[in-house]
């Protein structure tokens, strides 16, 4: 049976904090609905075809 202990919860938490902190930073910089949903209009094709491509793959295509 596997369990979890002491170190393995310390690196979740840990995890969440610092991404929780990346979000936070970086929403500061957004003061409108575009610049959230479009990222200000800022990004390149391929971070935008990226993400299009890692949108549409689901448990069927792996």
């Amino acid at each position: 049976m596997i369990s979890i202990g002491g170190i393995d919860i310390a690196i979740i938490i840990g995890y969440l904090l610092i991404v929780i902190s990346i979000g936070l930073y970086f929403a500061r910089n957004e003061n409108t609905s575009e610049d959230f949903f479009l990222a200000g209009r800022k990004l390149t094709w391929p971070f935008i075809g990226l993400s299009l491509f890692a949108s549409n793959i689901g448990t069927e295509h792996l």
